[in-house]
């Protein structure tokens, strides 16, 4: 989704001023994504760091030097544990919102994007799959391939830019775009389904190298179709349109409120349903309390900007 939305953002742009991006562009781009992540990011760092220097939940501060999370560079080429576990796709996020326009709009000098694009986006993919192929011989179980295929930068590039592929081809190929979207839906939820069903033993090739990419093309197959889906004035539309308002401050801190329960309230975690709605009530008050006391005055700060 990321891949898609911004890579088309900065493909229209180029197609509007003649081919090019160009630094001011790219700068202010830089500029609202830093105030857009980075404050809610380092406050619920902050947060975690005096939980578990507090015990109020357990972790690790020693394993893993702060410096790397507040510079997202945690788990670019190796995996990080037991701190933050949640932080690990903000960095994935990151440096591509920081290397993607950078690269597009160098490149805008000599090359138009319709031809940059695919060559950027076919090395990034290729990046992953060979980290992913050299980094077999540290696979040996679940947690392994969770920590060193799943969740390091260099593994998970082609997720991202797999989504920028779509955006080109929306942008470049709108009537291909649009006669195929059915197509394409079906597609990719054939491809979506052969992904799950191959057999995916830890410790495959198909399961260490291949498995990530294939699910991530299935789901960007689903793009076409869905993109056509204009409207949400719908009572189910309006509720998730709300909500998602929220959904950068509960993407910080649901698991944080997972461990807070289960070192806090463990009584809870044997209560069903009722355990489930506490947890829930938990995460929507933290996510608007960090919505309104961080995220809320740090946009507003960068429209007046």
């Amino acid at each position: 989704m990321s891949g898609f939305l911004i890579g088309k953002s900065f493909m229209a742009f180029a197609e509007k001023n003649g081919g090019r991006v160009g630094w001011p562009k790219t700068s202010k781009f830089y500029l609202r994504t830093a105030l857009r992540i980075v404050p809610n990011y380092l406050f619920i760092m902050l947060v975690y760091y005096f939980l578990v220097r507090y015990q109020v939940i357990v972790g690790n501060l020693q394993a893993f030097p702060m410096w790397r999370f507040a510079t997202f560079t945690q788990n670019l080429v190796t995996p990080f544990w037991d701190f933050y576990w949640e932080s690990w796709s903000l960095p994935v996020q990151w440096w591509f919102y920081i290397l993607f326009p950078f690269i597009l709009t160098l490149t805008c000098g000599f090359s138009s994007p319709k031809k940059a694009v695919p060559i950027i986006c076919l090395f990034f993919i290729a990046i992953s799959l060979v980290f992913r192929a050299l980094v077999v011989d540290e696979i040996y179980n679940s947690f392994t391939w969770d920590v060193w295929i799943r969740r390091t930068v260099a593994s998970r590039c082609d997720n991202i830019y797999i989504g920028v592929m779509a955006a080109w081809v929306k942008q470049y190929h709108p009537l291909f775009w649009d006669r195929h979207a059915t197509k394409c839906l079906v597609a990719g939820v054939l491809l979506f389904v052969v992904s799950i069903l191959l057999p995916g033993n830890i410790g495959s090739v198909y399961s260490n190298v291949f498995y990530l990419t294939l699910s991530a093309l299935s789901v960007a197959l689903w793009f076409p179709f869905f993109s056509k889906i204009s409207s949400y004035k719908t009572g189910l539309g309006t509720v998730i349109s709300r909500v998602s308002i929220l959904s950068y401050a509960m993407f910080l801190t649901n698991l944080m409120m997972v461990q807070v329960i289960d070192a806090q309230i463990p009584w809870l975690v044997g209560h069903g349903i009722c355990g489930y709605l506490v947890y829930w009530l938990l995460t929507l008050m933290a996510s608007y309390l960090l919505h309104v006391l961080v995220e809320k005055p740090f946009v507003r700060f960068r429209e007046r900007l």
